[in-house]
C-alpha cells in the first residue's frame, strides 16, 4: 500500500490518498468536494481511495 498527502490548488483542500496496487481500482476522475476541481485520472489499474483531512472554508473560497 503506498500512502500520500494530496492538497488541492484551487481552494487548499488537503487529503490522504492511499492506493492499493494489488486491487482492480475505477477508470475515472477524482475531483475535489470542496471546489471540483480535478485532483487526479484515474486508469483503473489500482484502487485509489482519498480521505478529506482538511477543509478549507467556503467563504474564503467565495471571496
Amino acid at each position: 500500500m503506498k500512502k500520500g498527502d494530496v492538497t488541492c490548488s484551487e481552494c487548499g483542500a488537503s487529503f490522504r490518498r492511499l492506493e492499493l496496487p494489488f486491487k482492480e481500482g475505477t477508470k475515472g476522475e477524482y475531483r475535489c468536494p470542496a471546489c471540483g476541481t480535478v485532483l487526479e485520472k484515474l486508469d483503473g489499474r489500482t484502487l485509489v481511495a482519498y480521505r478529506l483531512t482538511i477543509q478549507r472554508s467556503i467563504r474564503g473560497i467565495r471571496d
